[in-house]
């Protein structure tokens, strides 16, 4: 234990300065063929100098490309709980404090959404891939056969244009192919046109947007709410970057229309600023999670196995990400951070509102802060973002503008300005 005391000092003392020295590909992979002929001490000391000198420091109040800060303080503890023990969360007689923390945050945020009893949730391992059981628990709503004898017949779902990616991800890994990813303009298309794309398909869900990743603006399918409970069809709200405002008690009312949804995905690692990964799947009806997965496994499951999380799990091996964001809730101020993310952000629009030099995108922009720069010449949006990561400041673009996110918990009031 001393020798894995003095390691972790050591670390410590190296990620508090990190020198984040931007390379190329090339010139990294060049940098990183460490000597063979060094000790194990002096290799190890080596790797860490490495790691603090050409890491990334998402920490940095410089940090504001993507949807993630550096990770609180409370999450890393979390973190070491976790690397250390080890647990796999499969069943509760392997992880059983980890099983309970699991199921208490789920049962809180399920209380926030407004469901009864009977709805569910569980932590995996990413928001795709949330959104990608939310599909399955959607096809076996609509096709409880697909669980035994498949589908031999093309089935679809719809997105909008402005989706993420995940839903076509999520369409080749279930065998339905891309083509029957159905995208509209959720703003122009009217409730009969969209009846009618219902009629001549087979979709069994639709996917809206709860803080879309390129402009963070919310969708609403509400004039479809009819089509919907006609046809039977599932509604999936892709809430990974939006949903953290249920943590926010004066902005929770934004969230007032999960509550008709059949299943939500939000990625706490997202706006909230805990470590990777921190994605959950909440299910109104537990039923479809749990029978769309379950399986005969005598092996692991037994008598006592009613409260094994891996009964509404395709997964076996499981971490423990949802103690993490129990443990956070218990010793960190998540409502604090949850409206600090919106509050900061009305500012940043301001801001650039108010400057003649940029003109605002999307200024409804939930969570992000989307803007151009205003030049008779055309903007090299790559090579001035290209020239910023050079110099330790990281931004993101999109198409023909920049975008800032200032979910870092580090950017202080002076950086935003």
């Amino acid at each position: 234990m001393s020798s894995l005391k003095a390691r972790i000092e050591k670390i410590l003392n190296a990620i508090q300065s990190l020198d984040q020295k931007y390379l190329t590909y090339d010139e990294l992979n060049s940098k990183l063929n460490l000597s063979e002929h060094l000790s194990g001490e002096e290799k190890f000391d080596e790797v860490v100098e490495a790691i603090s000198t050409y890491t990334v420091n998402g920490k940095s109040d410089k940090w504001m490309a993507k949807l993630y800060g550096g990770g609180s303080e409370a999450s890393l503890l979390a973190e070491f709980f976790i690397a250390y023990i080890n647990p796999n969360c499969h069943t509760y007689a392997a992880s059983p404090l980890f099983t309970v923390t699991e199921n208490k945050i789920i049962d809180k945020i399920l209380g926030w959404v407004g469901w009864g009893e009977g709805s569910t949730g569980i932590f995996l391992p990413g928001g795709s891939y949330c959104s990608l059981i939310a599909i399955i628990c959607a096809r076996y709503c609509k096709y409880p056969f697909s669980k035994t004898a498949g589908i031999h017949f093309p089935t679809q779902i719809v997105s909008s244009t402005n989706s993420h990616y995940s839903m076509e991800k999520s369409a080749i890994m279930m065998g339905m192919g891309t083509d029957n990813v159905i995208k509209i303009d959720y703003k122009t298309t009217t409730p009969e046109q969209f009846e009618e794309v219902v009629k001549k398909n087979n979709i069994f869900l639709i996917n809206s947007t709860f803080g879309t990743t390129s402009e963070g603006t919310l969708e609403s399918i509400e004039k479809f709410s009819k089509t919907l409970k006609k046809f039977n069809i599932w509604h999936h709200i892709d809430a990974c970057v939006g949903g953290v405002a249920l943590f926010s008690e004066k902005y929770r009312y934004l969230t007032s229309s999960f509550t008709h949804a059949d299943s939500i995905t939000i990625d706490c690692h997202k706006c909230l600023n805990i470590n990777h990964q921190c994605s959950m799947l909440l299910v109104k009806n537990k039923e479809f999670l749990t029978e769309s997965s379950r399986t005969i496994a005598p092996y692991l499951f037994h008598k006592d196995s009613e409260n094994d999380i891996s009964n509404r799990s395709f997964q076996c091996g499981r971490k423990a990400d949802g103690f993490k964001l129990w443990f956070c809730d218990q010793v960190d101020d998540l409502d604090a951070q949850a409206t600090l993310i919106f509050e900061r952000n009305i500012k940043f629009k301001k801001i650039i509102k108010e400057d003649e030099r940029f003109e605002p995108v999307n200024p409804d922009s939930l969570t992000h802060c989307c803007f151009k720069i205003k030049s008779p010449k055309e903007v090299q949006i790559y090579e001035i973002t290209a020239r910023l990561r050079r110099e330790g400041r990281f931004v993101e673009y999109f198409r023909d503008y920049f975008r800032i996110v200032v979910v870092n918990q580090n950017i202080g009031e002076k950086r935003v300005l």
